[in-house]
């Protein structure tokens, strides 16, 4: 900070430096031509305000430089202007005024060669004036040239006290300020390491309590157990809010970038507000249909930003509703997100809007104490739009509302727009929403919007009615495919409605705990209703079986997946078998692309990082055979290294597309459909009630099996989420298949102990390449199962692997090795191939000493 604050000074210094040369060089040159002065000296008073001004715009030279020749063309002047005045009495006011600005450089010699300028002008000016017998000696003038001598000395001594006294003020007060902030930035570290230390028994307590409620089978105790799940979940938010707010005011902000999907962001926050949601206010989400489908930047940050905004119109409306807008326009470098989200609240004057962005600051209002909060939102959303390099905006009215805008640059990785309807030609859509029952006209137009901005962006009419009678004229004429309709609507005439649903798919939107009649073939679709979920009912089917989803099938597709890491492969395998096709796997590039020697695939996916010949390498390989060959194989790549670099370059070395792991099944079918032919697709209409019914007997068939499955490992879930697992996130990677997900822990815990060794092979000889593989597939497949925490740090260390950062790696391996050992330890436990009493402990101890806790070979073991 004592830095900025010199080179401000310097900065002021120049600027006036410049100005002082500017204006004396004017009147030197006016009292020049008036007064007679030689001529010569007309031409260094033209050309020295011109080199000065052209210097300080170009900044060149250097400034110090530049400061030295400002500083003798003001001397030369200054000796100039004291030598020729008339009056030898008006030198001193010059050269006073001189010492100050030299003063203003913090460099004292200037000051005193100021002085000593001065003098040299007025004792040359006494001479010039003795030789041509002019001097007066009398007493008075002698009196008087002493005195504004001995003025100039004074004043060059009290300004240089001046400047040291404040010197040493500014010094003294920056000092001050860096202890405050430093006391700041450790009670702001403090507060971190308690939130972060409380946050983890906090999530321990929310997920066992959602283990909970699904066993539990009494309302009553399941009521509570929901209570104190969304308790401990509020606490939890807190927490994070603390810590973000915290690593904002220390300045530690990361911004992590990653290719996100919009759709999935969207989802996540609907999610995520649910809670806070009351029935009586409205969330309306209008989203451009053409905005970009995958983009790059931090989406945990563009996900904070969103619920922040989102939570805060909602606690601050009474009545209304919340309008949230997300559009896009075009740059050079991608396109700006742009994020509006308006309300019908109580709104904020100017005093309270210029304090909105301040910590801890809430609105003075009865509704905060009833609404809750830290205060922390609109800082965190502040400190994160400035992280990601854009802007918010904010405008308010009291009993108005407020309207709060944000603009995020964002790189764009998939130019197709975020949401697609099929068959377009084919659907005849219909809505019977009344929004007349809004009380608040703002929440009627946020609706009318959002369909309208929904259905022109899909250019697809839309044939919309306002009563129940003309719901029954216009039925008999048009054959509907799909049809919304409110749950009030609904309501009106629901025996006549649940008629049209046998015919054609019927969409009721409604608050979350409503039902609908057990005979009805009526769908529900909760609010808040938005362009997502309309898209993927717009993509479904009904005939007249009652057909439900479609489902993409590849049958007799011929794969190929190609990765070094079993547990990958089995995953994929898993996956891609659901869809039909003949999956054939190899664990190395070499036997790739022998496989393709001998056989054609109809897809490969390929994993990148992988030892001996790699993911690039492998697919040169594979197409130089395709030469050949009348088809090229379509080749994806399936790798866990999903930044945007990385997409670039597997596009650009001849792969033709990219799914990131853990797979998603979105993203997957995305790809499969843009890089196989048509031909080899189908989409299979699976009727409900088949489903119901394979579903029951499968449930008959297998009740004993799950009986006892249960009854073994009661607390399979309790023990892995105690040891950070997070279950939900890998049966979520395994399309919530328990018994798939089991296998993945059986197959993480067998390949353990040859993991280890290798770990402690490559770590001992500095092997940073294949450490690097291994700590990739680490961090790949810890992920795939759940173990977020000891994947993030798997992936630290493959960042360092891949630099080659000693230092980093030697600090972190052994942390990240005990959170593996632990992990390993407890899945064991869970899946039940370590017993659980003493000998476990035995058994853990020698592993410990003989695989896991060793230090580095050669180095310091910090």
């Amino acid at each position: 900070m004592r830095e900025n604050n010199e080179n401000e000074l310097k900065t002021f210094a120049h600027v006036s430096l410049v100005t002082a040369i500017v204006v004396f060089s004017i009147l030197n040159f006016v009292l020049n031509l008036i007064s007679g002065w030689e001529k010569w000296v007309l031409l260094l008073l033209i050309f020295a305000p011109v080199i000065s001004c052209v210097m300080h715009i170009k900044k060149h030279p250097a400034p110090n430089s530049r400061m030295r020749i400002y500083v003798i063309i003001l001397i030369i002047e200054t000796f100039y202007y004291c030598d020729n005045i008339y009056k030898i009495y008006d030198a001193a006011p010059v050269v006073v005024m001189v010492m100050i600005l030299f003063a203003m450089s913090q460099e004292y010699l200037f000051v005193w060669l100021a002085m000593f300028a001065g003098y040299a002008g007025m004792i040359f000016h006494l001479m010039e004036k003795k030789a041509e017998n002019a001097l007066k000696t009398d007493n008075l003038n002698v009196t008087r040239t002493v005195l504004h001598f001995a003025i100039i000395f004074l004043a060059g001594i009290l300004v240089l006290s001046i400047e040291k006294t404040v010197r040493v003020m500014r010094e003294s007060f920056e000092d001050k300020i860096k202890a405050l902030k430093d006391q700041n930035n450790s009670a702001s570290d403090f507060l971190a390491n308690v939130s972060h230390e409380i946050r983890t028994p906090i999530n321990a307590v929310v997920g066992l309590t959602g283990v909970c409620i699904e066993k539990e089978s009494d309302e009553n105790i399941k009521n509570d157990l929901e209570s104190i799940a969304s308790a401990g979940q509020r606490i939890s938010d807190q927490i994070s809010d603390i810590l973000d707010y915290s690593e904002i005011d220390i300045e530690k902000l990361a911004v992590n970038e990653e290719d996100y999907m919009v759709s999935s962001v969207v989802q996540d926050i609907v999610n995520k507000i649910e809670p806070y949601k009351s029935d009586n206010i409205e969330l309306v989400i209008d989203v451009e249909s053409t905005l970009p489908a995958v983009l790059h930047s931090d989406a945990a940050k563009i996900k904070k930003i969103l619920i922040h905004l989102i939570l805060n119109g909602l606690k601050y409306t009474n009545e209304g509703g919340v309008f949230v807008h997300i559009t896009s326009e075009k740059r050079d470098y991608g396109i700006n997100l742009n994020i509006e989200v308006s309300d019908t609240g109580i709104g904020m004057n100017e005093q309270e809007l210029a304090r909105v962005f301040e910590r801890f600051y809430q609105v003075n209002s009865g509704i905060t104490r009833r609404a809750g909060g830290l205060g922390l939102g609109m800082p965190i959303t502040a400190g994160f739009v400035r992280a990601l390099g854009g802007f918010i905006t904010m405008d308010s009215e009291p009993g108005k509302g407020t309207r709060v805008r944000v603009s995020l640059p964002q790189k764009v990785v998939d130019k197709s727009g975020c949401m697609s309807v099929d068959s377009r030609n084919d659907l005849v859509i219909g809505s019977y929403m009344n929004f007349e029952k809004y009380e608040h006209p703002q929440v009627r137009e946020y609706y009318n919007k959002m369909i309208k901005d929904l259905f022109v962006g899909f250019k697809m009419p839309l044939h919309r009615v306002d009563s129940i009678e003309n719901l029954r004229m216009i039925s008999k004429r048009v054959k509907f495919t799909h049809l919304f309709m409110g749950q009030e609507e609904y309501e009106k005439a629901p025996e006549f409605i649940d008629e049209l649903a046998k015919k054609m798919l019927v969409y009721v939107v409604s608050n979350a705990d409503y039902k609908l009649s057990d005979n009805s073939c009526a769908r529900i679709m909760r609010k808040p209703f938005y362009g997502f979920p309309v898209v993927s009912a717009l993509n479904l089917r009904h005939d007249n079986d009652l057909s439900g989803h479609e489902h993409l099938l590849c049958p007799d597709v011929r794969a190929l997946v190609v990765d070094d890491e079993p547990l990958n492969l089995t995953v994929a395998k898993g996956i891609l078998s659901k869809y039909q096709m003949n999956v054939t796997t190899a664990v190395s590039g070499t036997d790739a692309v022998e496989l393709c020697r001998k056989n054609e695939y109809d897809i490969i996916f390929m994993d990148h990082m992988m030892p001996g010949m790699d993911g690039i390498e492998t697919v040169k390989e594979i197409r130089a055979l395709s030469v050949t060959r009348t088809r090229e194989m379509p080749i994806v790549a399936l790798t866990a290294n999903a930044t945007s670099t990385a997409r670039e370059l597997f596009a650009s070395e001849g792969f033709n597309g990219f799914v990131s792991k853990p797979i998603e099944i979105i993203e997957l079918e995305r790809v499969i459909k843009s890089v196989l032919p048509a031909s080899l697709m189908v989409f299979e209409k699976i009727k409900d009630n088949a489903s119901s019914d394979n579903e029951e007997d499968e449930n008959k068939g297998n009740s004993s099996e799950d009986n006892d499955y249960e009854n073994k490992e009661p607390e399979f879930e309790e023990m892995l989420i105690k040891a950070g697992v997070n279950v939900n996130s890998g049966l979520a990677h395994v399309q919530n298949d328990m018994e798939f997900y089991r296998t993945l822990l059986e197959q993480f815990y067998d390949e353990a102990d040859k993991k280890q060794e290798k770990l402690k092979d490559y770590y001992g000889k500095s092997d940073y390449k294949n450490y690097e593989i291994l700590v990739h597939a680490i961090k790949s497949t810890a992920k795939m199962i759940g173990a977020n925490e000891l994947s993030d740090k798997a992936l630290a260390l493959e960042k360092a692997a891949n630099i080659k950062d000693d230092k980093f790696i030697s600090n972190n391996h052994l942390q990240m090795v005990n959170s593996f050992t632990d992990t390993v330890t407890v899945i064991g436990k869970a899946i039940g191939k370590i017993a659980t009493d003493k000998a476990v402990d035995d058994t853990e101890e020698d592993e410990d000493e003989d695989l896991f806790f060793f230090e580095p070979q050669g180095g310091d073991g910090n």
